[in-house]
Protein backbone atom coordinates (compact mmCIF):
# COMPACT_ATOMS: atom_id res chain seq x y z
CA UNK A 1 0.00 0.00 0.00
CA UNK A 2 1.00 3.72 -1.19
CA UNK A 3 0.99 6.63 1.21
CA UNK A 4 0.26 9.23 0.48
CA UNK A 5 2.54 12.64 1.51
CA UNK A 6 1.01 14.83 4.21
CA UNK A 7 -0.56 17.94 2.80
CA UNK A 8 1.19 21.59 2.72
CA UNK A 9 -1.12 22.57 6.00
CA UNK A 10 -1.37 19.72 7.51
CA UNK A 11 2.51 19.42 7.94
CA UNK A 12 2.23 22.90 9.24
CA UNK A 13 -0.12 21.91 11.55
CA UNK A 14 2.03 19.38 12.87
CA UNK A 15 5.21 22.16 13.17
CA UNK A 16 3.11 24.92 14.94
CA UNK A 17 2.07 22.25 17.80
CA UNK A 18 5.73 21.22 18.29
CA UNK A 19 6.70 25.01 18.22
CA UNK A 20 4.14 25.73 20.58
CA UNK A 21 4.86 22.95 22.98
CA UNK A 22 8.88 24.03 22.77
CA UNK A 23 8.02 27.73 23.68
CA UNK A 24 5.90 26.50 26.97
CA UNK A 25 8.94 24.11 27.68
CA UNK A 26 11.24 27.10 27.43
CA UNK A 27 8.75 29.35 29.18
CA UNK A 28 8.35 27.27 32.21
CA UNK A 29 12.14 26.24 32.23
CA UNK A 30 13.29 29.41 31.98
CA UNK A 31 10.75 32.23 33.28
CA UNK A 32 9.53 30.57 35.96
CA UNK A 33 11.72 30.76 38.70
CA UNK A 34 12.27 34.52 37.78
CA UNK A 35 8.64 35.41 37.59
CA UNK A 36 8.52 33.13 41.03
CA UNK A 37 11.31 35.53 42.54
CA UNK A 38 9.91 38.56 41.12
CA UNK A 39 6.51 37.54 43.00
CA UNK A 40 7.53 36.89 46.01
CA UNK A 41 9.66 40.77 45.87
CA UNK A 42 6.44 42.55 46.10
CA UNK A 43 3.57 40.15 47.23
CA UNK A 44 4.65 39.36 51.22
CA UNK A 45 3.98 36.37 52.38
CA UNK A 46 2.57 37.23 56.07
CA UNK A 47 1.20 40.30 56.66
CA UNK A 48 0.93 42.01 59.94
CA UNK A 49 -1.78 44.98 60.89
CA UNK A 50 -0.62 48.29 62.26
CA UNK A 51 -0.23 47.53 66.09
CA UNK A 52 -0.53 43.81 66.00
CA UNK A 53 2.19 41.19 65.93
CA UNK A 54 2.45 37.81 64.07
CA UNK A 55 4.55 34.38 64.22
CA UNK A 56 6.19 33.65 61.39
CA UNK A 57 8.63 30.40 61.77
CA UNK A 58 8.61 30.55 65.48
CA UNK A 59 9.69 34.01 65.57
CA UNK A 60 6.79 36.91 66.65
CA UNK A 61 7.23 40.50 65.13
CA UNK A 62 5.61 43.56 65.94
CA UNK A 63 6.88 47.32 65.33
CA UNK A 64 8.00 48.37 68.74
CA UNK A 65 8.63 52.45 67.94
CA UNK A 66 8.69 54.61 65.03
CA UNK A 67 10.69 57.90 65.30
CA UNK A 68 10.60 60.68 62.83
CA UNK A 69 14.02 62.43 63.21
CA UNK A 70 13.60 65.53 60.44
CA UNK A 71 17.12 66.22 59.35
CA UNK A 72 19.24 66.15 62.49
CA UNK A 73 22.20 63.87 62.07
CA UNK A 74 24.86 63.65 64.60
CA UNK A 75 28.07 64.96 65.03
CA UNK A 76 31.07 63.80 62.78
CA UNK A 77 28.55 62.24 60.12
CA UNK A 78 27.85 63.17 56.60
CA UNK A 79 25.04 65.40 55.84
CA UNK A 80 21.44 64.64 54.11
CA UNK A 81 20.96 65.40 50.88
CA UNK A 82 18.49 68.30 50.32
CA UNK A 83 14.80 67.68 51.34
CA UNK A 84 15.39 64.18 53.24
CA UNK A 85 14.41 63.28 56.35
CA UNK A 86 15.40 60.65 58.88
CA UNK A 87 12.84 57.92 60.71
CA UNK A 88 14.07 54.97 62.46
CA UNK A 89 11.85 51.94 62.99
CA UNK A 90 12.28 49.76 65.67
CA UNK A 91 11.32 45.65 65.53
CA UNK A 92 10.33 43.59 67.94
CA UNK A 93 11.27 40.49 67.68
CA UNK A 94 10.90 37.32 69.74
CA UNK A 95 11.94 33.66 69.42
CA UNK A 96 15.61 32.29 67.99
CA UNK A 97 17.47 33.70 65.61
CA UNK A 98 18.18 31.62 62.92
CA UNK A 99 21.90 31.12 61.89
CA UNK A 100 22.71 32.43 58.49
CA UNK A 101 19.17 34.51 57.53
CA UNK A 102 19.83 37.20 56.69
CA UNK A 103 17.27 40.33 56.12
CA UNK A 104 16.75 43.78 55.26
CA UNK A 105 14.31 46.14 56.45
CA UNK A 106 12.37 47.88 53.81
CA UNK A 107 9.87 51.15 53.99
CA UNK A 108 7.08 51.72 51.33
CA UNK A 109 4.60 53.91 51.18
CA UNK A 110 3.41 51.58 48.35
CA UNK A 111 4.27 53.23 45.20
CA UNK A 112 8.13 54.15 46.18
CA UNK A 113 10.46 51.92 48.33
CA UNK A 114 13.67 52.69 51.16
CA UNK A 115 16.31 50.50 52.04
CA UNK A 116 16.90 50.74 55.33
CA UNK A 117 20.55 51.35 57.24
CA UNK A 118 22.17 50.80 60.09
CA UNK A 119 21.99 53.38 62.60
CA UNK A 120 24.83 54.70 63.36
CA UNK A 121 25.72 55.30 59.49
CA UNK A 122 23.66 58.63 60.29
CA UNK A 123 25.12 58.95 64.58
CA UNK A 124 21.67 57.84 65.81
CA UNK A 125 21.80 55.78 68.41
CA UNK A 126 20.25 52.42 68.75
CA UNK A 127 17.73 51.53 70.86
CA UNK A 128 18.31 49.27 73.74
CA UNK A 129 19.97 46.01 72.44
CA UNK A 130 18.59 46.50 68.73
CA UNK A 131 20.63 45.08 66.05
CA UNK A 132 19.87 45.28 62.24
CA UNK A 133 21.04 41.48 62.25
CA UNK A 134 18.04 38.57 61.10
CA UNK A 135 20.83 35.25 62.43
CA UNK A 136 20.54 37.03 66.51
CA UNK A 137 17.47 37.00 68.54
CA UNK A 138 16.23 40.44 70.25
CA UNK A 139 15.07 43.58 68.14
CA UNK A 140 15.93 45.09 65.09
CA UNK A 141 16.37 48.83 63.91
CA UNK A 142 16.49 50.54 61.04
CA UNK A 143 17.42 53.65 59.90
CA UNK A 144 15.47 55.46 56.65
CA UNK A 145 16.26 58.68 54.51
CA UNK A 146 13.45 59.58 52.46
CA UNK A 147 11.78 61.92 51.23
CA UNK A 148 10.16 65.19 53.48
CA UNK A 149 7.07 64.55 51.38
CA UNK A 150 6.58 60.80 52.06
CA UNK A 151 3.92 58.97 54.01
CA UNK A 152 5.59 55.48 54.50
CA UNK A 153 2.64 53.04 55.03
CA UNK A 154 4.37 49.65 55.74
CA UNK A 155 8.10 47.89 56.65
CA UNK A 156 9.06 44.96 54.73
CA UNK A 157 11.74 42.45 56.02
CA UNK A 158 12.75 40.76 52.65
CA UNK A 159 14.97 38.00 52.86
CA UNK A 160 17.58 36.26 50.25
CA UNK A 161 16.69 37.81 46.63
CA UNK A 162 14.44 40.61 48.15
CA UNK A 163 11.43 37.58 49.17
CA UNK A 164 9.13 39.59 51.54
CA UNK A 165 9.02 37.80 54.56
CA UNK A 166 6.94 39.62 56.74
CA UNK A 167 5.23 43.06 55.76
CA UNK A 168 4.96 45.27 59.00
CA UNK A 169 1.97 47.89 58.67
CA UNK A 170 2.87 51.45 59.98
Amino acid sequence: MIRRPLRLWQRNAIAGGIVAAALTVATVTDLGPAWLSYRDSVHPQHVVPAGGEATVAGQTWSISAVRHLGSAVGPGTRPLPDGAVMMTVTVERTGPGQPGQWCMGVLTDGQRRWRGESPPTYGVRAAGGAGSNCATPGPQQWIFLIPGDAVPTALDITGSASAILVRLEL
